[in-house]
């Protein structure tokens, strides 16, 4: 397939320069190139006309007055990178990660769209379409399903909004598929939406943490064609022998790639050209370091040769995606995403070509990029959701029952299970915990339906006073905190700011992180949002957050795919079963 089209007059072109016939637009004279197709690094002419590569060998281009000459004496030469599972939500945007992707090398992008699909298709769809105008490609994947129980499909989660995603040109794949009880009970929608993916000639990405080799195999007959869940060496190898591709991940909640890269070279592996390599959607803070040139740098400390780094990011992910003719390596017809490194374990590029242009140089872009106007969408609007509500500090308050109090302990950033535990009571007979500073109030509010689940956290913070966030897996808000007061007002405040987390203690407010588009991420570029980001989580480690990933840990407390309680608008559930052990009740 096309990733960008080109014109007769632009292919005739390509042929004269390739020929020699016609100068060259671009010369890229003196790097060694890394031929990803054979593993070999070689001092060749590079040849570009337009937005594409003509000419890769030995002999000089013919030139011009016009010719763009780039001296790359001493530098090194490597593909643009492909991030081949991106989050693109996580408090930044598709176009704010485009711009941050661009300037430090990752050219392709390939994104999830679950954070758009609160918006009516034709809005959707126009977002897609904008950022197919960005010098990165961005393609985009087609949710089956919305990452919370459901008894029965709903749009845009239903056939028709499958079906009609996944026909989209710019949706490459299906996936990623969270919801695997939902297949193993034959869900009708489900299943109809991966035989979809697979006969409109796309990709289906699958979902599978410690998965069996019998449900491997499972989901490997249905057509599930990649995982990016391995955690061991031997989870690699399990993938890669159902006839996955394998995707070796380092984010901010799962940072498993020395492990992964330690354990292959161990164990004798050989590198596969069905692996690939992701930063999985990690949070701003982690981005400070880099993105897939962050990602390929940690490989490679660990100890994979470089060849195998830059083509598990290059180009096993463009013949995954069947794009390789377009990306994915340095070689003629292909789009010029070039990048000049200073040597060949040091991943940032000194400078990116992307499309033909020079675009980057040492983190900065060089080139206009695509700025949405966010008001053309119909993003949910935090504030005119409670706009009949008002914030009680009452809801703060859990009134004892004469029964042990729910407790969901964080086991790490992500995984919680539940337990009984009989706490003190105040004077006015609300349960008190002023006992133990490591337990806080952990209340969900449902602004449609009205409804609030109540449950007491451990582990998230030490004397939190009042934490409010829009940032959830739901459309739900979740409060987190010991004081009603502090709780109620860091609430009032996120509707204040549409959406987004506040914290605030004594009265005041000691942090605000405002996420005004669907209360889930920010228009600000990135560089902003990282700033904000790591102010937030420095917060939350001083009052005692020892997980990896405090953010991710807002993200998930709703998301019922992940084990073994979680908190929803129905009330505190248990994962595998669906049980809703302690129920919500109505504001």
């Amino acid at each position: 397939m096309r990733v960008r089209s080109i014109d007769e007059a632009a292919h005739r072109k390509l042929l004269r320069v390739a020929r020699r016939e016609e100068p060259a637009d671009m010369w890229i004279r003196g790097a060694k190139v890394l031929h990803v197709y054979t593993k070999e690094w070689r001092e060749v002419h590079i040849a570009v006309s337009g937005e594409r590569i003509a000419y890769v060998g030995e002999k000089e281009p013919v030139t011009c007055e016009g010719t763009t000459i780039v001296e790359a004496d001493g530098k090194y030469a490597v593909p643009g990178y492909i991030e081949p599972h991106a989050h693109p939500f996580q408090w930044y945007n598709p176009f704010t990660m485009a711009d941050f992707a661009l300037a430090r090398g990752t050219t392709t992008l390939i994104s999830d769209s679950l954070m758009l699909m609160t918006l009516p298709f034709a809005q959707v769809a126009d977002i897609m379409e904008k950022l197919a105008e960005h010098p990165v490609k961005q393609f985009f994947w087609a949710r089956l399903d919305p990452q919370m129980r459901r008894t029965m499909a709903s749009p845009p989660f239903d056939r028709e909004g499958i079906g009609r995603m996944l026909e989209h040109p710019r949706v490459i794949q299906g996936g990623e598929l969270t919801d695997w009880q939902g297949v193993l009970a034959e869900d009708e929608t489900l299943l109809y939406g991966i035989k979809r993916a697979l006969d409109v000639g796309k990709r289906m990405e699958g979902h599978h943490p410690g998965a069996s080799v019998q449900t491997l195999n499972a989901a490997a007959a249905l057509g599930i064609t990649a995982c990016h869940e391995s955690i061991t060496a031997e989870d690699v190898l399990e993938r890669l022998r159902v006839g996955m591709y394998a995707t070796l991940r380092h984010s901010s909640i799962r940072p498993d790639l020395p492990t992964l890269v330690q354990g292959l070279l161990e164990a004798g592996i050989p590198w596969s050209s069905r692996m690939m390599l992701t930063s999985d959607g990690s949070t701003p803070p982690m981005y400070r370091h880099g993105l897939m040139d962050y990602t390929i740098r940690v490989a490679i400390e660990a100890g994979m040769p470089p060849v195998e780094a830059y083509a598990m990011a290059s180009l096993n992910p463009a013949v995954y995606y069947g794009i390789d003719s377009e990306v994915g390596g340095i070689a003629p017809g292909r789009l010029a995403d070039i990048l000049l490194l200073t040597q060949p374990g040091e991943p940032t590029p000194e400078a990116v070509i992307a499309n033909g242009q020079l675009s980057g140089k040492d983190g900065k872009l060089l080139v206009p990029t695509v700025q949405p106007v966010w008001t053309d969408y119909d993003f949910p609007s935090v504030s005119r959701e409670m706009k009949e509500m008002q914030v009680k500090t009452e809801w703060f308050r859990m009134k004892d029952k004469g029964v042990p109090v729910p407790v969901i302990c964080m086991l790490n950033a992500v995984i919680t299970k539940m337990e009984q535990a009989s706490l003190p009571v105040d004077t006015q007979g609300y349960v008190s915990l002023e006992n133990d500073p490591e337990l806080a109030l952990l209340c969900l509010i449902n602004p449609v339906q009205k409804r609030l689940t109540r449950a007491v956290v451990r582990g998230y913070g030490r004397d939190l006073e009042g934490l409010a966030s829009t940032y959830t897996a739901s459309s739900d808000w979740l409060v987190i905190g010991r004081c009603a007061q502090s709780m109620a007002q860091a609430l009032q405040r996120v509707m204040e700011m549409d959406g987004g987390v506040a914290m605030y203690e004594k009265g005041k407010a000691v942090l605000e992180c405002p996420l005004p588009l669907g209360g889930k991420f920010s228009p600000a570029p990135m560089e902003e949002v990282i700033d904000m980001a790591e102010r937030f989580t420095g917060l939350i480690r001083e009052k005692g957050h020892e997980h990896l990933d405090p953010l991710y840990s807002l993200l998930f407390f709703t998301a019922t795919h992940l084990p073994y309680v979680r908190i929803t608008a129905e009330g505190i559930v248990e994962v595998k079963s669906g049980k809703i052990l302690v129920p919500s009740e109505f504001l």
